[in-house]
């Protein structure tokens, strides 16, 4: 069996982005990206098409404008899926040391077996050696992970979606910098990342380990079944895109269906004739309420620089841990966050502020939450 530094050593497999995408490196866990959700979303495709076109409607009895526009949307939906499906989401390479020096520097990191670190808690005593255990990091050619300091209370390691239990602290730049209890100050401490127990890859702020990739993935969403990736912080703006086209999509047969009910003289001929229109339309509803319910939710993240990760385990994420209710740690307004979205490159590390400044922004007053109602 190989060694974690034998399995980074390995060669790089290279895979297309996506139709009309610029070519990424790729390294994935083997077999992660299945065939077979893929071309089950292809046939589910051509057999709601295909019904369509078995029956009375718009679709078939449009002209030859109507029908080009319908499978011009058609084919901009396929590109949109292809685009997002295999594409890197950001992948963390597990030769990047991240922040470890700079850490073991102000003595963060200290060294722990493989046996230990299921005693992360420790006592005081414990963390004081950290300083002299960190100046030589020989951590990873021993083949053991180097254990960082938690700023809160970790969450038990066999949970995997607890993923970032323990963090790493540096000195915050929004910190008032006076003096106070040990609460400000671990207020004022800025968490910056651990390294992951799976891959030994460094894990920035929002930063996960996907069990079905095999890999740590920057600003980690989601693993969609569909696409076959996880989505992250490089292919997020593509998977919303797709999520918008298949909407749209959906809706658009939605219509084209219910223009194939139509009246008859008897109700023997209104429910014989009329039963394929009406469960389509039926069928197509319930895509509707699903994928257009999905896509608002990840508008609502891209207005709010929120993941999907992030807001389902919230209380799981420890520098989440003490982040008000009412505010989003790495909001920076809706249009500024739509922009970072869609046309700014990924910053080099994340940043959060501090927990004291969260706090007191979380008291400021404004029309949708004051002290006379609460919107949302």
């Amino acid at each position: 069996m190989m060694s974690k530094a034998q399995k980074r050593a390995l060669p790089l497999r290279t895979t297309g982005a996506g139709i009309l995408c610029w070519r990424e490196t790729v390294r994935r866990k083997q077999g992660a990206t299945p065939a077979g959700p893929k071309i089950a979303w292809l046939g589910l495709h051509v057999l709601i098409i295909g019904l369509l076109r078995t029956m009375d409607n718009d679709l078939t009895a449009g002209g030859a404008g109507y029908q080009a526009a319908f499978w011009f949307a058609v084919v901009g939906n396929v590109v949109a899926f292809a685009c997002a499906a295999n594409s890197n989401p950001g992948y963390v390479d597990e030769r990047d040391r991240g922040d470890r020096d700079a850490l073991a520097e102000r003595g963060s990191v200290r060294e722990t077996s493989r046996a230990d670190e299921h005693d992360v808690g420790g006592d005081a005593a414990g963390a004081g050696d950290a300083a002299g255990a960190a100046e030589t990091d020989p951590a990873r050619d021993k083949g053991k992970a180097p254990a960082v300091v938690a700023t809160a209370a970790p969450a038990a390691e066999d949970d995997e979606d607890a993923n970032v239990e323990l963090l790493a602290t540096g000195n915050s730049s929004s910190g008032d910098g006076g003096g106070g209890d040990d609460d400000d100050d671990a207020d004022d401490a800025a968490p910056l990342g651990q390294v992951c127990k799976h891959c030994d890859a460094w894990q920035g702020l929002r930063t996960k380990h996907c069990h079905d990739c095999g890999r740590c993935v920057r600003k980690f969403d989601h693993h969609c079944f569909w696409v076959g990736t996880c989505v992250g912080e490089k292919n997020h703006a593509r998977f919303v895109t797709y999520l918008f086209t298949e909407t749209a999509g959906i809706m658009w047969a939605f219509h084209i269906s219910n223009t194939g009910v139509k009246m008859y003289d008897t109700w023997d001929e209104i429910f014989a004739k009329n039963a394929g229109p009406v469960i389509m339309s039926f069928v197509l509803f319930l895509f509707i309420l699903f994928v257009g319910g999905l896509f608002g939710f990840h508008v609502f993240c891209v207005f709010t620089n929120q993941t999907t990760w992030e807001i389902s385990s919230k209380q799981k994420i420890s520098y989440l841990k003490g982040v008000p209710n009412n505010v989003y740690a790495f909001d920076k307004g809706p249009a500024r966050n739509a922009f970072d979205f869609c046309c700014a490159p990924p910053p080099a590390r994340y940043q959060m502020r501090s927990l004291q400044e969260l706090r007191q922004f979380s008291k400021k007053e404004t029309i949708w939450e004051n002290r006379y109602w609460v919107c949302c």
